[in-house]
């Protein structure tokens, strides 16, 4: 073996207390100052008349500490002096070093800070882990949720620099209000990234992956971080999103029942076929799952206990009853002659939390109510859909259940393989295996097609399919006006800040997968009773919301209140939720003392079992 040299082991030592940080560097400079003193005293000593050992210690000191202090000593002995002159130059050295040490270190525990690596000392704030272009909308939303909270947290986890993700989200987003948004940096499935966000104090956790693989790793560190913790908020859930209905079942495994997992592909599948035959829909779902103007809440009012749900119903003069939940059920549209007891929640859309106002008082005018269905024969449904992916197949199977037999869907795209469809009862499916282009466009809005849907291209980049939608549209918009041809286009989207662009090609309707996934993330974390609500509003079985002409409803052409209307529909086991003039937007829960005239063409919303 290799004899170590005595400079190795100094050399060794040395890096070794390098490495121990500021501190112990400050420590060693003190020492060294310390010996460099003692040896200049004793030095000192036998060539001065003044003064013991201690007393040329204690002025060299003063000389390495003050570099004046020499301007005062007698010049008349000269070795003195050069002793003295040494202790300042050194002090001057080491002071010099010291305030390198002290620079270097203050710098570092900054650059510690500004990465984000101290625990997060929070209370019931909420905690998203993951960080890409979905999180954006996600803070949205939790942001308008918080603004009646004084001083609300939502702490964001991400592998990417804390720095790099405060800057990009203040980018995006102008104001918190009075929600503060602080990052954390690390490996999202790593303790001390967990530990860092504090998320055994949170009320909730939003798991913001992009890939259910890991997803699923996230879901796995989260149970086993919280299993020796105590929590805080002990009903805490995890929110997710997965694109994959087979990772599902695995997923409520590796959470132990904490998780509330939208299965995204299909929801966003349902929201699209609704929204190709029912024009406006997606406004509606927009506004309700948003915290932004309208959205539901649940809420018990003691002043409709012993009431009807009807009764109830009509009694809301600036809110809309839905539903009720009880026991942690949700139950939308029930019938209606439940009664409301003590212990049962109204499920409500309303302004904010606390809005609704109760007015038994309500004027229903019984003579313009239309008892009579199917008054107008409903529209084709015949459909051409641009571009695919897929999700296709389950916006088919949905629009199969609702389409008159018949119902035509071509679909264009050169590269379509056709096994990926199921058989249909009611749909005629064929395949135009061409590139869009004008002239073949013109071709096919001859056909007696009356809906469109632009779906993306999710092998692509999102901006690049994105852009690929947006020329496709303004192209179409620019077929319609030429043609004098009025026809409905639905729009899929991947990025929420393209919808700025799509809004000046006039489109009717947008359904933007990530905006609606993050809507409905923000929504459960808020509230975990969210989760069934919006699960049996997007199932097919049950009640879901329906656009139908109003003159179903009351008499077209006089002046009537969305009492009327509610009392209507609840006649036909319904609830009213607004209406839409054609050509215009969808107005959700409107004041019900406002008095309003329909043309033919106008719609009621509603949420009804057919």
């Amino acid at each position: 073996m290799k004899k170590r040299t005595i400079r190795e082991r100094i050399s060794y030592w040395f890096d070794c207390m390098m490495s121990k940080g500021t501190v112990a560097m400050c420590i060693l400079l003190f020492g060294i100052t310390m010996i460099m003193v003692g040896v200049i005293g004793v030095v000192s000593y036998f060539v001065s008349d003044e003064g013991g050992v201690l007393f040329q210690m204690w002025t060299s000191l003063m000389c390495a500490i003050d570099g004046g202090t020499i301007a005062g000593m007698p010049t008349d002995n000269v070795p003195y002096l050069v002793f003295m002159g040494v202790a300042t130059l050194c002090g001057l050295f080491i002071t010099s070093i010291l305030i390198g040490i002290i620079t270097a270190g203050v710098e570092d525990k900054l650059g510690e800070l500004r990465k984000g690596t101290s625990v997060v000392q929070e209370d019931g704030h909420t905690v998203i882990i993951g960080f890409n272009n979905n999180v954006y909308d996600i803070l949205r939303e939790l942001i308008v949720a918080n603004s009646n909270k004084n001083n609300a947290c939502v702490v964001v986890l991400g592998e990417e620099p804390k720095e790099d993700m405060e800057d990009a989200i203040a980018s995006h987003i102008s104001e918190n209000k009075t929600t503060r948004i602080i990052g954390r940096s690390g490996k999202l499935h790593e303790t001390y990234a967990l530990e860092r966000c504090s998320v055994e104090t949170a009320k909730s956790v939003i798991v913001n992956v992009d890939d259910d693989a890991k997803t699923m790793k996230v879901l796995l560190a989260l149970s086993a971080y919280l299993k020796d913790k105590e929590l805080l908020f002990p009903d805490m859930r995890f929110v997710t999103s997965m694109e994959d209905s087979q990772y599902v079942e695995a997923a409520n495994i590796a959470s132990e029942g904490r998780a509330e997992i939208i299965y995204a592909k299909d929801a966003i599948a349902r929201i699209i076929s609704n929204t190709c035959r029912q024009h406006g829909l997606s406004q509606v779902l927009s506004e309700i799952f948003s915290f932004d103007g309208n959205e539901l809440y649940f809420e018990k009012i003691s002043e409709l206990t012993g009431k009807t749900f009807k009764e109830a119903v009509l009694s809301l003069s600036n809110a809309i009853a839905v539903g009720i939940c009880k026991d942690g059920n949700v139950t939308l549209n029930p019938a209606m002659d439940t009664v409301v007891d003590a212990d049962t929640e109204l499920v409500i859309i309303e302004a904010d939390d606390g809005a609704y106002k109760i007015n038994h008082d309500n004027v229903v005018d019984d003579a313009k109510i239309c008892n009579d269905t199917g008054v107008y024969a409903e529209a084709s449904n015949n459909l051409v859909v641009l571009g695919t992916n897929d999700k296709l197949p389950i916006i088919l199977s949905e629009y199969d259940k609702y389409a008159e037999p018949g119902t035509t869907v071509i679909i264009v795209d050169n590269d379509f393989d056709e096994a990926v469809l199921d058989s249909y009862d009611n749909l005629e499916i064929k395949v135009c295996a061409e590139s869009v282009s004008r002239d073949m466009l013109c071709k096919l809005l001859d056909t007696k097609a009356n809906n469109i849907l632009l779906m993306n291209d999710d092998s692509e980049d999102a901006e690049e399919s994105d852009s690929q939608t947006l020329l496709r549209l303004i192209l179409l918009r620019d077929i319609a006006d030429k043609s004098d041809r009025s026809f409905a286009i639905t729009t899929e989207m991947r990025n929420a800040d393209n919808q700025r662009l799509a809004l000046q090609a006039r489109v009717d309707d947008f359904v933007i997968g990530s905006n609606f996934a993050s809507l409905l993330l923000a929504q459960i974390s808020e509230n975990a009773n969210m989760a069934p609500l919006i699960k049996e509003l997007l199932d097919e079985s049950g009640s879901e919301l329906y656009m139908k002409p109003v003159a179903e409803y009351v008499t077209i052409g006089e002046s009537v209140n969305s009492y009327t209307l509610t009392e209507s529909a609840a006649r036909k086991g319904e609830v009213f939720v607004g209406y839409r003039h054609v050509g215009e937007d969808v107005v959700v829960n409107p004041d019900k003392t406002e008095m309003i005239i329909f043309g033919e063409s106008d719609q009621v919303v509603v949420i009804a079992e057919n």
